[in-house]
Protein backbone atom coordinates (compact mmCIF):
# COMPACT_ATOMS: atom_id res chain seq x y z
CA UNK A 1 0.00 0.00 0.00
CA UNK A 2 1.22 3.47 -1.25
CA UNK A 3 0.30 6.19 1.39
CA UNK A 4 -0.41 9.88 -0.30
CA UNK A 5 -2.14 11.48 2.17
CA UNK A 6 -4.62 10.97 5.09
CA UNK A 7 -6.50 13.18 6.87
CA UNK A 8 -7.75 13.01 10.76
CA UNK A 9 -6.50 12.25 13.87
CA UNK A 10 -4.13 8.76 14.11
CA UNK A 11 -5.30 6.58 16.58
CA UNK A 12 -3.00 3.20 17.67
CA UNK A 13 -5.26 0.17 18.59
CA UNK A 14 -4.28 -2.96 20.10
CA UNK A 15 -5.84 -6.19 21.43
CA UNK A 16 -4.61 -9.08 23.45
CA UNK A 17 -5.33 -12.54 21.74
CA UNK A 18 -4.62 -16.56 22.97
CA UNK A 19 -5.63 -17.66 19.30
CA UNK A 20 -9.16 -17.77 19.54
CA UNK A 21 -10.32 -14.90 21.73
CA UNK A 22 -9.66 -11.19 21.20
CA UNK A 23 -9.71 -8.93 23.58
CA UNK A 24 -9.60 -5.20 22.18
CA UNK A 25 -7.82 -2.81 24.73
CA UNK A 26 -8.08 1.50 24.40
CA UNK A 27 -7.48 2.94 21.45
CA UNK A 28 -4.27 5.79 22.82
CA UNK A 29 -3.41 8.50 20.69
CA UNK A 30 0.66 8.27 20.25
CA UNK A 31 1.83 11.61 19.82
CA UNK A 32 3.33 15.15 21.25
CA UNK A 33 4.85 18.28 20.37
CA UNK A 34 7.94 18.66 22.04
CA UNK A 35 7.62 21.97 23.39
CA UNK A 36 4.45 23.31 25.67
CA UNK A 37 1.69 24.65 23.73
CA UNK A 38 1.76 22.05 21.42
CA UNK A 39 5.18 23.69 19.63
CA UNK A 40 7.95 22.11 18.55
CA UNK A 41 7.92 18.79 16.29
CA UNK A 42 6.47 15.65 16.93
CA UNK A 43 7.95 13.40 19.16
CA UNK A 44 7.18 10.40 17.62
CA UNK A 45 4.99 8.85 20.14
CA UNK A 46 6.67 9.84 23.04
CA UNK A 47 3.61 11.54 24.70
CA UNK A 48 1.08 8.30 23.98
CA UNK A 49 -2.02 9.14 25.91
CA UNK A 50 -5.38 7.30 26.67
CA UNK A 51 -8.67 7.38 26.76
CA UNK A 52 -9.06 9.93 23.61
CA UNK A 53 -11.81 12.33 24.59
CA UNK A 54 -13.03 12.99 21.19
CA UNK A 55 -13.28 8.98 20.07
CA UNK A 56 -16.78 7.99 19.34
CA UNK A 57 -18.14 5.91 21.68
CA UNK A 58 -18.25 2.55 19.58
CA UNK A 59 -15.03 2.88 18.21
CA UNK A 60 -13.41 -0.08 20.19
CA UNK A 61 -15.98 -2.71 19.59
CA UNK A 62 -15.83 -1.18 15.58
CA UNK A 63 -12.30 -1.76 15.49
CA UNK A 64 -12.52 -5.09 17.15
CA UNK A 65 -15.08 -6.58 14.08
CA UNK A 66 -13.49 -4.91 11.54
CA UNK A 67 -9.80 -5.35 11.85
CA UNK A 68 -9.46 -8.00 15.07
CA UNK A 69 -12.17 -10.67 15.24
CA UNK A 70 -12.16 -11.65 11.08
CA UNK A 71 -8.87 -13.39 11.65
Amino acid sequence: MIEEYLDGPEVSSFGVCDGDTVLPMQPAQDFKRLLDSDRGPNTGGMGAYTPLPWAPSGLVEEVAAAVLRPW
